[in-house]
């Protein structure tokens, strides 16, 4: 039987695309080897070191640019899920209690509590925090109802679920109350950038402002400080109209 003849092969003539060499910057590089390593330290010492795990998570995220593309992940989610074992979510709570709250802050009240304390705070100002805190944890005190009563509680008094409903309770007074946090956050953020005045509260309602923990040393920087502050416009103050009175 006669072989059959094969016909040749055709050759494919389309070029294979060159490999790209990317230069990866080594300041950076190191910065990133660094920054994991303090993670894995931070993650073998387990709780006690949650504060330095998840600020060292922050300066990952927060770079510019992200330090987890040096190690190969395509996305904050991905680093988290495969570095921190977090999901996204949760990993940007951590980052937000780390950031505000000192290790005895969070041994005394647990990150649950402060998250909660935070998306107050965040619900009080009507925008989410950038800059300092402008209430300390151990000054919050949050109003909630209590077998039917009013009561002002500090937060070691409070529940997750109470600060919550407190919260959640804010969100719903509209307009008005985020115009006045907003005047409220101008100044507690020009104080907080003073490190001699960053412990100062400032309370704003209904167009009035109050001030405590103002150090007598620092008076005249205080007052500085606060007319330099650009604050929102203010809507303007309605006035009721007079009445005549009828000659008796």
């Amino acid at each position: 039987m006669a072989a059959t003849k094969r016909s040749p092969r055709k050759r494919n003539t389309k070029a294979r695309a060159p490999d790209v060499a990317v230069k990866v910057d080594a300041r950076l590089k190191k910065l990133w080897d660094k920054t994991l390593a303090d993670i894995r330290e931070a993650q073998q010492k387990g709780a006690g070191s949650f504060d330095r795990l998840w600020e060292a998570a922050a300066s990952v995220v927060d770079h510019d640019p992200p330090l987890y593309v040096l190690g190969g992940y395509a996305s904050a989610a991905e680093f988290f899920d495969q570095v921190l074992h977090e999901d996204e979510r949760a990993a940007r709570r951590f980052i937000r209690v780390a950031r505000y709250a000192t290790p005895a802050e969070e041994d005394k009240y647990g990150t649950s509590v402060l998250d909660a304390a935070l998306g107050y705070v965040e619900a009080r100002i009507g925008k989410p925090l950038d800059g300092p805190l402008p209430v300390a944890f151990d000054r919050l005190k949050i109003e909630v109802n209590r077998e039917g009563k009013k009561a002002r509680l500090p937060l070691e008094q409070l529940t997750v679920a109470e600060i919550a409903a407190a919260a959640k309770a804010l969100r719903k007074t509209g307009k008005a109350a985020s115009r006045a946090s907003e005047t409220q956050r101008a100044m507690s953020t020009a104080l907080g950038a003073v490190k001699a005045l960053s412990e100062v509260h400032v309370q704003e309602r209904n167009g009035l402002a109050s001030f405590s923990r103002v150090p007598v040393a620092q008076l005249k920087a205080f007052a500085k400080r606060l007319l330099a502050v650009k604050l929102p416009a203010q809507a303007p103050a309605k006035t009721k109209a007079k009445t005549k009175t009828k000659p008796t």
